[in-house]
């Protein structure tokens, strides 16, 4: 090799130095929750080229990364301070005038064998421009359907261009742009030739809750910031950048992309003006005018489980609220909705508490506004149905006979029966119970019967809290206890809240012993003694208990021989094993 080769190519090295400052380390952490010091060199398509202390080169797959990593490469990638290709090529690939000077080199330099391009750096070429079409060409046009109004078929197929002033719809408007240019990868699992085709990167786009959604490694859209999403900023992408979406057909047109970024920055909502602004005239649905509110102030902590750092994060007190199916069925502690009756329904119930309530929902930010409030309120006395065309009938209340003189023999519900024996406790009487970490809240507007749960911080609960209840005890119908740190000692001080009906010790250290003090309550209906240590010895006490409704003994002592001896004694009982 002639001495000109070997300056020109000491000198491409010091051009790529100052072209491409060298990075620093810092911390990566990939999606399992591993963490490693290092630098990144270079990459080539979803590749990024790491290299550690240890002086050795990482090839790191881009969706492996953490999102806050994947922001600082992407950056990286986008502001030109990366080169592209593999590290290891790079160093021996010649720049231009490297080649120039070899061409005008000597006989001896030309027999030396030319570097196979297959084993250098595979750049992306660059786009090819798409082909411009006289006006008038057949190719110019788009299909439509027999019957269809050409004019209609192409307003929806470029995604219906808004009226000036007109907010931004997500069917009318956003949903064609997606559904014409992203559902050939991005759409909800579906069946090719026997094989289940997945959404590229686990990314959906085909319904508005999917666009919400995003995918298990973060949201695309953030409600009113179009700087913080994902969507937006990759369809901005110089059409050259591996990143750069739609990958097939070229770039969105310029009023399609405005249509995208206007409705995130007016707060990406299903419909224009939604979250309580949409028409309402013919029946609150769940989609238009439920779901919104949800999605903005209550999925931070009640959205389906997500992994976060190696972890998998539940929605806390066991309750999702990000599908219309979640949302009916509650928690294990029952549901949230009594379709038909805003007042007994738990949803309604917290949001409506007083702003300075601890247990208000949701606890951070402002209050649901009034209007918001009252959507629910329709939404719950219409029946709480997914669409307003839905049939909804609300189901006969069952009645319980309770004699509680002799001459009783009108029938009531249970609880209203017991709460017109009781005036409503005192505020003073409320807070003090709620010292004790307890969320007491009205059993119903209608009366004075109170719920009191210790949801929060369970395992923080022992006796003396239970003791601490004493104050409000007759007006005390439904206890849960589950999970706290209570013991037999405890039952004493429950056996005196005469007016229980429903009472949950679920995964409590309680036995035996505590089922011989709870047969003497005469309004007890419902008990869940699941994960508890009682055993086949309280099976006659249980026996005893005619009232019983619902006994619930799974992950307990009880063996098959007791729960059979159990429902021979109460058959119209519901016994859960």
């Amino acid at each position: 090799m002639g001495v000109g080769r070997y300056i020109a190519l000491f000198l491409s090295l010091i051009l790529g130095q100052v072209l491409f400052a060298e990075e620093s380390f810092r911390t990566f952490t990939a999606v399992g929750g591993q963490s490693f010091t290092a630098r990144v060199l270079s990459y080539e398509g979803q590749t990024f080229y790491l290299e550690g202390k240890d002086k050795k080169l990482y090839p790191v797959p881009y969706n492996q990364l953490s999102t806050s990593d994947q922001s600082y490469l992407r950056q990286l990638s986008q502001e030109g301070k990366l080169p592209i290709g593999d590290p290891r090529k790079l160093a021996s690939q010649e720049s231009p005038k490297e080649q120039e000077s070899e061409a005008s080199s000597s006989n001896e330099d030309m027999a030396e064998p030319a570097v196979d391009v297959q084993d250098g750096p595979r750049l992306k070429a660059p786009p090819k421009k798409k082909p411009e079409l006289r006006k008038g060409s057949f190719f110019s046009y788009k299909t439509v359907n027999l019957g269809q109004d050409p004019n209609l078929a192409l307003e929806a197929k470029g995604g219906g261009m808004p009226k000036e002033g007109e907010p931004i719809d997500f069917t009318k408007h956003v949903l064609p742009i997606l559904e014409d240019r992203c559902f050939s990868c991005h759409q909800e699992p579906y069946d090719k030739n026997g094989r289940t085709i997945q959404p590229k990167a686990g990314l959906a786009l085909n319904t508005y809750e999917l666009v919400m959604k995003g995918n298990l490694d973060n949201t695309v859209v953030t409600a009113g910031n179009v700087a913080d999403s994902y969507l937006h900023e990759v369809l901005t992408l110089d059409e050259g950048d591996d990143m750069f979406m739609p990958p097939k057909g070229g770039p969105l047109t310029p009023e399609q992309i405005d249509i995208i970024k206007r409705w995130i920055e007016e707060g990406a909502k299903p419909k224009a003006g939604g979250g309580g602004s949409a028409d309402t005239s013919g029946g609150i649905s769940f989609h238009d005018h439920i779901f919104p509110i949800l999605e903005e102030r209550c999925l931070d902590c009640h959205g389906e489980p997500y992994v976060k750092n190696g972890r998998t994060i539940h929605p806390k007190a066991g309750l999702a609220l990000d599908t219309y199916e979640a949302v009916l069925k509650g928690n294990l502690d029952g549901a949230i909705i009594d379709r038909g009756d805003h007042e007994e329904s738990t949803l309604y119930v917290v949001i409506t508490l007083d702003p300075d309530d601890s247990e208000i929902m949701p606890p951070k930010g402002d209050p649901l506004s009034p209007e918001e409030i009252e959507l629910f309120k329709k939404w719950i006395d219409e029946g709480a149905k997914e669409y307003p065309s839905d049939v909804f009938e609300k189901p006969k209340e069952e009645k319980v006979a309770v004699a509680l003189t002799s001459t009783a023999e009108t029938k009531i519900p249970l609880v209203d029966l017991l709460a017109k024996r009781l005036s409503k406790p005192s505020n003073t009487q409320l807070e003090v119970a709620s010292k004790t970490g307890a969320l007491v809240t009205p059993l119903s507007m209608k009366h004075s019967m109170i719920r009191a749960e210790f949801s929060s911080g369970p395992s923080l609960i022992d006796d003396r809290a239970v003791g601490a209840l004493s104050g409000i005890q007759n007006n005390i119908s439904h206890l849960d206890l589950s999970r706290t740190k209570i013991t037999n000692s405890a039952i004493g001080t429950v056996t005196k809240m005469k007016h229980l009906t429903w009472l949950g010790l679920r995964n409590t250290e309680v036995n035996d012993q505590a089922v011989k003090q709870l047969k003497n309550l005469q309004f007890l209906r419902y008990l869940n003694l699941s994960g508890t240590k009682v055993s086949d010895g309280a099976i006659k006490d249980l026996s005893l208990m005619k009232d019983l409704e619902e006994i619930y003994l799974w992950n307990s002592e009880v063996t098959e021989n007791g729960v059979e001896s159990l429902r021979s004694a109460l058959p119209n009982a519901k016994i859960v094993f």
